[in-house]
């Protein structure tokens, strides 16, 4: 057990960046009223992050993986009126296990998780993503596109629990894999716990190899086939790195072309 923390105070309308280089757990405190961009950098191989969101805030959280990490456990609490935005562009060589907790604890409270990762050779990375509606009124939304090569394993889990009483509550999830190889492997798995009536909640999931119109197109323009699979993979992953800064877009599209 880590007997350490390290706290982090985020206020004003304002952009962090944060290096988490140890493995005692690190903790982050949103003020009210704030509206905050945190860019973390996990360089410690396990990480412990927990997120207290105060109320009226916006968090957006965006993460690049690109050190070797054998997991992260995210846990957020959010307020009444606020929102957590949570981007993971994940394309690094090596296996992970992630696992993120949004507790939605009061009305107008939302969180959204998106993801873009990329496993080759016999990397395992799996993503366990959940979102605990706690009272009515909430939203949540996960949305992950992925690519699995070689003979690597994707596994994405999306739990989204509405709980009694928690009227007008809305869930959405989102997953889609690509297995670019016959010995590559994906598993998506959305999971729909509904303890209440009058609520949303949907779900899809889509897991199969590149679609063949698409490469015929491709190749029917003088493109090799291996140009074609690329290009194909590279237009899916790509639109996680629009979420982050220029300088960050550019080093995520290097990632991503480096592996193909």
């Amino acid at each position: 057990m880590l007997n350490k923390s390290t706290s982090y105070f985020l206020e004003g309308h304002s952009t962090y960046s944060v290096n988490l280089s140890d493995e005692n757990a690190s903790s982050f405190l949103l003020q009210n009223n704030s509206n905050v961009t945190l860019d973390l950098e996990l360089s410690s191989k396990k990480n412990d992050i927990y997120f207290n969101l105060g109320q009226n805030s916006n968090l957006t959280l965006r993460i690049i993986i690109k050190h070797p990490i054998e997991s992260v456990n995210l846990h957020a609490n959010v307020s009444r009126g606020t929102e957590f935005n949570i981007f993971i562009a994940d394309f690094f060589k090596n296996s992970i296990s992630f696992k993120s907790i949004v507790d939605l604890d009061e009305e107008n409270a939302s969180s959204s998780f998106h993801l873009g990762v990329l496993s080759k050779n016999n990397e395992n990375k799996n993503y366990d993503i959940s979102f605990n509606h706690k009272v009515g009124k909430t939203y949540s939304e996960l949305d992950a596109y992925g690519v699995s090569k070689d003979s690597s394993m994707i596994k994405i889990n999306g739990t989204s629990h509405i709980s009694k009483d928690s009227v007008k509550a809305n869930a959405n999830q989102k997953a889609k894999v690509i297995v670019f190889d016959e010995t590559a492997k994906a598993i998506a798995n959305p999971i729909l716990k509904i303890d209440c009536n009058d609520v949303v909640a949907k779900h899809a999931c889509a897991i199969g190899s590149l679609k063949d119109e698409h490469v015929y197109y491709l190749l029917s323009r003088g493109i090799s086939l291996k140009e074609a699979r690329n290009l194909i993979t590279l237009g899916y992953l790509l639109p996680i790195s629009k979420h982050f800064s220029k300088e960050d877009e550019e080093m995520i599209i290097e990632l991503i072309e480096g592996e193909f």
